[in-house]
């Protein structure tokens, strides 16, 4: 099926969506913090004897969903990358492009009854149009349908550039063909950056244990009581290397076609985030020992579909772009003579590892010397992120590698992509990069892109203008 561009496929027990790539600079799509409203705090102390959470465990669960809440937001400024599909919400359908994020855990998108002008932008979900919508008042008590409309509370969830204001829902939603009744957020409120220029209208949250109850969790709902049933209680993502190139996320299943060898399984080791641990780091199959500091703890990793870059701890960085021939920098100057080693990750006694080609662009700037290239490494460094030192693995090492995300087993599988011929062709060109310094936390600015079409460039020479903006490190 093909809809908006986006194409679905099905097999029995699984759906393959497709995802489009943007480019725009809408600053960020992902830092969710949540805020409970005084009602509902109220609400909570009141209902001790019940499922509510206690408060310890609501500070817990707040401070969880904005772990990397400022990291993920630098990480789309210096390098603006975002890919959406489609879901579908209500009976009939109501259709909506969404990010699928594997770091909140919500369905977010606007209502009928928003009249913010960035919803006024998007499709707006209808619950009058839909036979099976239920209003719902309380997130601690998610199967209970309002009395009244003044018995519906609301949440705020501040993003890095704006906010939106929700209330919850309940009804159909749909991927592809498999469809279940969760809850769900609609916007009523919300502020012209990031949401009225995006190209997606709303966010689906794939992260374990980060809604407000189990309800919320689209997919971990799905899993139990889809029609038709999927087939295993899995999602797997396939990143082509290029923005025009294919790029999947399947439910229900993965595609071995989509990969070489076998999947490599690792354990989740904290809920919330699809986090794993991995002993070193090597580099054209060397050891490194930079886990070794961290005792049995080891390296811990947070894979992440919402940050376009990699990031780790500023002086694991540092010591690690030297070893890639970057010296202490992101960006350097580089000819056909200079090479890069792969970049590996050992995960449970095997190297996982990426071509030069993966963490790192190449590219020729206008003006520059014949032969002399601007090269810049996919990393960034972060400070802390409330749960110790972590390495956020985003859209490079997705590219590299096709993963999968088993809920119910709390494992995630890895295994080295296939590359597949372009689908379409590229709608903003290259992508421009803005590289920082580990030391200095400074953006430079990358070079300009080249395109044969003069929208392509401007676009490209807008973002970047807008990407080399001084930013301070979280």
């Amino acid at each position: 099926m093909m809809a908006d561009g986006i194409r679905i496929e099905k097999d029995a027990g699984s759906v393959t969506i497709s995802l489009k790539a943007t480019t725009k600079q809408t600053g960020d799509a992902f830092t969710q913090k949540q805020h409970l409203s005084l009602l509902a705090m109220q609400r909570q102390n009141r209902r001790l004897g019940s499922k509510a959470m206690s408060s310890e465990q609501l500070r817990v669960h707040m401070e969880t969903a904005e772990t990397l809440g400022r990291a993920r937001s630098q990480c789309q400024r210096l390098h603006a990358l975002q890919y959406y599909g489609q879901v579908e919400v209500g009976t009939p359908g109501q259709l909506f492009k969404v990010i699928f994020d594997t770091g909140s855990g919500h369905l977010m998108v606007p209502s009928a009854t928003c009249d913010s002008p960035a919803c006024a932008q998007h499709p707006r979900f209808f619950e009058n149009k839909s036979s099976t919508a239920i209003p719902i008042g309380w997130a601690d008590a998610p199967l209970e349908r309002a009395t009244s409309e003044d018995d519906r509370d609301t949440q705020v969830v501040n993003f890095a550039m704006g906010d939106a204001v929700g209330q919850y829902a309940r009804d159909r939603v749909c991927l592809g063909h498999a469809c279940a009744l969760a809850d769900f957020v609609e916007t009523i409120e919300e502020s012209d950056n990031p949401f009225k220029d995006a190209e997606w209208d709303g966010i689906l949250g794939l992260g374990q244990s980060l809604s407000d109850a189990p309800e919320f969790d689209v997919f971990g709902v799905l899993t139990k009581d889809a029609t038709p049933a999927l087939k295993r209680p899995v999602f797997a993502v396939y990143l082509g290397r290029r923005v025009e190139d294919t790029a999947e996320i399947t439910f229900g299943d993965y595609s071995e076609e989509r990969f070489d060898g076998a999947l490599k399984w690792v354990d989740v080791t904290v809920q919330g985030y699809w986090q794993f641990q991995f002993s070193d780091f090597t580099v054209n199959g060397k050891k490194t020992d930079l886990c070794a500091k961290y005792g049995k703890r080891q390296c811990q990793a947070v894979i992440d579909t919402g940050s376009s870059l990699m990031m780790g701890p500023r002086g694991d960085l540092d010591h690690l772009l030297g070893l890639l021939n970057f010296a202490n920098d992101t960006q350097k100057n580089c000819t056909a003579a200079d090479k890069f080693p792969k970049l590996g990750f050992t995960v449970g006694g095997e190297d996982l590892e990426m071509e030069p080609d993966d963490y790192m662009d190449r590219s020729h700037e206008h003006g520059a010397a014949e032969g002399v290239d601007n090269c810049w490494a996919h990393l960034m460094p972060i400070g802390d992120t409330g749960r110790g030192p972590i390495f956020v693995l985003g859209m490079p090492f997705l590219r590299a590698f096709y993963t999968v995300f088993d809920v119910k087993n709390r494992k995630i599988g890895m295994a080295r992509s296939k590359r597949i011929a372009p689908t379409a062709k590229a709608s903003t060109g290259l992508v421009p990069l803005v590289a920082v310094n580990p030391q200095r936390g400074e953006p430079k600015p990358a070079a300009k892109a080249s395109t044969n079409k003069t929208q392509e460039a401007t676009a490209a020479k807008a973002n970047l203008r807008k990407a080399a903006a001084p930013v301070k490190h979280a």
